[in-house]
């Protein structure tokens, strides 16, 4: 049901507290002091937490898995559906929350702002990529690039900044549109010769596929950076 519907917080909060009850040994007649919030003890153990599950950001992390099918899966009779009723001229990452929608359709919207969280670019011709809106850039967390320009293009596309003859990037324009950190970022880009379409990946995971794990985790630390922290330190990159 968590994967469908959006879960009423005053019931999440019901479950919450009796999972803290039955932790800390309290019962209906007796109350025991609650030596740690619910919040520390969903924190990462690394983190000095227990790892308990936050239900509300798992709900979440939940839906957004039905965002990422519809997104990954155009092909589907479920995606025909809402798209006829829901985001007939765009996709469902750009669909308007809109008028007399269904439950079910809300619940699934709400959770999309997760998903946009940890969604970067890949770039492959440039076309549907916004130089300065979208996330594109390597080695960085997905966030747009911060403009030094005021007289900036901002429909520029990734496209007018790639020398499609020669299959490289336009040196020039890179020095005059971006910092030396960014400009170096995009240069360790390759471009490829065959011009294959931009494709919109998972930056949280290895292979770009969105997952409930890593959706929960991004939801609950807040930041992609946290992500990556806790990541590296599950593989023994980080010391204690």
């Amino acid at each position: 049901m968590m994967s469908i519907f959006k879960i009423p917080e005053g019931l999440i909060d019901e479950i919450h507290s009796l999972l803290a009850r039955f932790w800390w040994g309290s019962t209906e007649s007796s109350r025991k002091m609650h030596w740690h919030n619910l919040d520390s003890l969903c924190l990462p153990k690394y983190l000095g937490g227990m790892g308990f599950r936050d239900l509300k950001v798992f709900n979440q992390a939940l839906l957004a898995k039905q965002i990422w099918r519809l997104h990954t899966r155009p092909n589907t009779l479920t995606h025909a559906i809402l798209k006829a009723k829901y985001f007939k001229n765009s996709s469902v990452l750009e669909a308007y929350h809109g008028y007399d929608l269904s439950y079910s359709w809300r619940c699934l919207w709400g959770s999309k702002s997760l998903l946009l969280e940890g969604l970067k670019w890949r770039v492959g011709n440039g076309v549907n990529i916004q130089v300065w809106k979208d996330a594109w850039l390597p080695g960085k967390p997905p966030t747009a690039i911060p403009v030094h320009d005021m007289n900036f293009d901002p429909e520029l596309r990734v496209l007018e900044l790639i020398n499609e003859e020669c299959g490289e990037w336009r040196g020039a324009l890179l020095q005059s549109l971006f910092s030396v950190q960014d400009r170096n970022l995009i240069l360790q880009l390759p471009i490829s010769y065959a011009m294959p379409e931009d494709k919109l990946l998972w930056w949280p995971s290895k292979n770009g596929e969105y997952t409930v794990k890593s959706g929960y985790w991004l939801g609950r630390l807040g930041h992609v950076e946290g992500l990556l922290t806790l990541y590296l330190r599950i593989k023994g990159r980080l010391g204690r």
